[in-house]
């Protein structure tokens, strides 16, 4: 038999605990609601970053993409059409072009590789046709085309992307020299 002020202890104690465990599933509750909510938030932040990386890398790839294949495409041209008046260098609107001719079923027709409008262009035509230099078909992305000509077998193609970053490319022309329209 329990007396009096023990079972009022035991009573204040039972009332006690039932307070203390509701109280700590409180805690608990708390402290895995904020858990989950911190990897909520870091999740967030680190796909956010992740899309900022993606996309900068993205940006790079095209940029870098438009000046080097712009390189490569014309030293490409020029050892393509490598032959006796196959490669000229000549102006359109005020800009340096790459002129290729090439004869088909007796008549003479050139390709114009040119920048224009922040692109790089291309048009065929018949030789002595006059060229309107937004008429040719936009290529790449280009910020600037340079044609230096160090000696008449020797062709430097220089081109800045739009981040500004410069790629050259220099061609030794076997079969023939330059030609160099004044």
């Amino acid at each position: 038999m329990t007396t009096a002020p023990a079972k009022e202890r035991k009573d204040a104690f039972m009332k006690g605990g039932v307070a203390v465990k509701r109280s700590r599933h409180a805690t608990d509750l708390i402290f895995v609601l904020s858990l989950f909510c911190l990897f909520t938030v870091l999740s967030l932040f680190v796909v956010i970053q992740g899309a900022d990386v993606y996309q900068g890398i993205s940006r790079e790839m095209s940029a870098n993409y438009s000046a080097r294949g712009t390189v490569a495409y014309l030293t490409e041209k020029v050892r393509q059409n490598d032959r006796e008046n196959g490669v000229a260098v000549k102006e359109i609107g005020g800009e340096p072009a790459l002129v290729f001719s090439e004869e088909i079923g007796g008549e003479v027709y050139e390709t114009w590789s040119y920048l224009y409008g922040g692109s790089l262009r291309e048009i065929t035509v018949k030789r002595g046709t006059e060229i309107v230099p937004e008429s040719g078909q936009p290529i790449m992305e280009l910020k600037e085309l340079r044609l230096e000509l160090p000696s008449r077998r020797l062709l430097r193609i220089v081109a800045t992307d739009t981040e500004n970053r410069v790629y050259e490319s220099a061609v030794c022309l076997q079969s023939a020299a330059l030609e160099v329209a004044p």
